[in-house]
């Protein structure tokens, strides 16, 4: 008992520290800001990109769930030039090396909750099966330390990021991406495009947190006890494009098909209620200040 409470004031004070360094980056951003206009930078766009909004998307409540749900998803970006970067996808992320190509530096991600009530997703506004995830519990939100490496040799990007969970599933994961980019010229504005195959890893914490079936699961939700291993967890392939409307609106689209690797498909969460292969497809609109 008394090593669980210290476990649980760790967790607390862990996430604590989470919080104070996300308000201290809050806090900074306008010195900075200030600071790099006092030095003589006229043009604020070619220093700092501030962009909000959101979109809908079609794509499974979690990870191999069977049915589809649309989702209502926030997006919300903020960089500095090529040094700093904090978006809702990649975490929040300093560059430390940015020469000859390469990009590499440490990221702190946010990994969301997946809610046996909401049938996955947290951003579900409708669709999805209700009874997908029952007696499976929760899956807490995950804060995540790690790093990324990135190549440019247009008009090719490799990347591969690496994530180690210090809250919620504690386990470590990684996504390899190769990406094929460009501007398309036309008739009114500018298309930016990129469109190439990932593949995802994952150790046996984070595999067994999503996929695997404890006894005390079994018996809530009657599924067959799973262990799941280390290793490819899915592998697939993603599309995204952008389009600008005005010079500070944005329209963007995602799309991306995955399959589930055999440690991760094999799991009766996925045999009895899910399936192997995932598809998605999304807008978002964006404002740039």
């Amino acid at each position: 008992m008394e090593n669980l409470f210290k476990a649980r004031i760790n967790k607390i004070s862990l996430h604590r520290t989470i919080l104070l360094f996300l308000l201290l980056v809050l806090i900074l951003l306008p010195t900075l800001r200030a600071h790099a206009t006092e030095s003589g930078e006229t043009d604020r766009h070619k220093e700092w990109r501030v962009t909000v909004g959101g979109g809908l998307m079609i794509a499974p409540a979690f990870a191999g769930a069977k049915s589809y749900s649309l989702l209502a998803v926030p997006d919300l970006r903020i960089a500095y030039k090529d040094q700093f970067f904090a978006n809702v996808r990649d975490g929040i992320g300093y560059v430390l090396i940015n020469k000859n190509g390469w990009r590499v530096g440490p990221v702190v991600s946010y990994s969301f909750r997946r809610s046996e009530k909401d049938s996955g997703s947290i951003f579900r506004i409708a669709g999805g099966n209700k009874d997908a995830l029952q007696g499976m519990g929760d899956v807490p939100g995950t804060v995540s330390l790690g790093g990324f490496v990135e190549y440019a040799l247009k008009p090719y990007t490799f990347k591969l990021h690496l994530h180690k969970g210090v809250t919620g599933h504690e386990g470590m994961f990684a996504e390899g991406r190769i990406s094929y980019g460009g501007v398309i010229t036309c008739a009114g504005p500018l298309v930016i495009y990129s469109v190439g195959p990932h593949i995802k890893f994952g150790d046996r914490a984070y595999t067994n947190a999503y996929w695997g079936v404890t006894p005390e699961q079994s018996l809530r939700s009657g599924l067959e006890p799973y262990r799941a291993g280390a290793g490819v967890s899915a592998y697939g392939v993603s599309a995204f494009a952008l389009k600008s409307l005005t010079t500070s609106v944005s329209i963007s689209a995602v799309a991306g098909f995955d399959r589930l690797a055999p440690t991760v498909a094999n799991s009766p969460l996925i045999q009895v209620r899910g399936s192997e292969n995932q598809a998605m497809g999304g807008v978002f609109v964006n404002y740039e200040f």
